[in-house]
This record gives structure tokens, sequence and C-alpha cells, in this order.
């Protein structure tokens, strides 16, 4: 069964403007949309995604939507790095995303990267659906965990999947990435020296001039 949606931005054009038209959130999700940023001219609506609490409790369950209109410009991104707690009765997290873009619309998705605590398990997803000529920019990155504390890819379960879809349903780009603890090797002992993994992607001219 499909998680319940805990949110959902819709930005469109208003008197020539990027202007967010509707915004809902709800617990364990947070939306902060600034009145400005960056300069008079910058034409783009900024949207800072929170967790009540610091972070995801094992067993959260998050689902959200956005759509960006014809022409214009959103980016979505966080405060802080996205903290995954420990587990609790070896309890998944869950995070969805899903993403309609709009002809000549850029959507930027910038946000910092996912730190999962000791035995934490998560499985996000992010689906794109573009048109020939929407425009996007996805970051995806996680780190090993609390290294500074002395944890270092410690955590039980990660995966990661992202998808974009053309608008006629054709595969664009699909990719996962999974890490789980197992009896042969530890994640530790497969990810050797490596601490940060990432994964960029640009699309669209609007985009690559962007960046």
């Amino acid at each position: 069964m499909a998680p319940t949606e805990t949110g959902a931005v819709v930005v469109e054009k208003v008197a020539g403007k990027s202007t967010v038209t509707r915004c809902f959130s709800k617990y364990p999700l947070k939306f902060i949309i600034p009145n400005k940023v960056g300069g008079l001219k910058t034409d783009a609506v900024w949207i800072y995604s929170l967790t009540y609490g610091g972070g995801i409790v094992s067993g959260d369950s998050i689902s959200c939507s956005f759509s960006v209109g014809d022409g214009c410009v959103a980016v979505l991104t966080t405060q802080a790095s996205t903290k995954v707690y420990k587990t609790l009765a070896n309890k998944c997290s869950y995070q969805s995303l899903e993403a309609k873009v709009g002809r000549d619309a850029l959507f930027v998705v910038i946000p910092d990267p996912v730190a999962c605590f000791s035995t934490a398990r998560y499985s996000q997803r992010q689906i794109f659906r573009v048109l020939s000529d929407s425009n996007l920019v996805l970051v995806d990155w996680f780190t090993s965990g609390r290294y500074e504390s002395g944890e270092k890819w410690e955590f039980g379960f990660y995966k990661s999947t992202n998808n974009i879809f053309s608008e006629d349903g054709q595969p664009i780009f699909l990719d996962s990435v999974l890490l789980e603890q197992g009896s042969i090797s530890s994640i530790a002992e497969r990810m050797q020296d490596y601490q940060v993994i990432a994964m960029v992607i640009i699309l669209g001219g609007l985009a690559s001039s962007f960046v």
C-alpha cells in the first residue's frame, strides 16, 4: 500500500514570477519557503525540507510531491544533513519524492547528504517526470555516518533509487544504490577508505548553463 502523502508543493507562474501556489506538509515533514533568496532579479523559489526532531526516526514514512510549472525555477534543499537515527525493532525508515517538471522549467534538488547512524535502516525513492524541454539538476549523496564519532559504515541497510521518465512514460534514467551488512563482509570492509558517495545528474540545456 502506498504511503500517505506527508507533503506537497506546487510552483506556478504568477504575474510573470515563479510562485508557490500550494504548500502542504504534516508531521514528520515540514517545508520552509523564504520570501526571497538571491538578488532582486532572481526568479526562483527556494524550498527547505526538514523533519521535526532534526532527523528521521526508525519507522518513519515520508512521501512528498512537487510540481514545477512551465517556465518556473524551483530549488529544493535542506538546512543540514538528513540524519537517520538508529533502528528500533529492526524497522526501516522510508522517504519518497515524486516530481513533475514543466516546459522550460528548472528543478534543482541539492540536499545536504544523508547520514545514517549505527544500525539505521533507510530506503528512499525519487521519481522525476519530465518533458522534452524540462531541466533538472539532482544531487544524491550520503556519508559513512557519524565518522567524527567513530561510526563508519555501521548502518544496517541503505537503498536509494532515482528514476527519470519522459512524458510518455519511457525511462530516461534508472539508478539504484544498495548497501547492506552481510554475513561474509561488512559495508565498511567493502567501502574501505571511502567516506562519501555522490551522484550528480544534469538534464537539459538550462540546467547545464545553471551549473
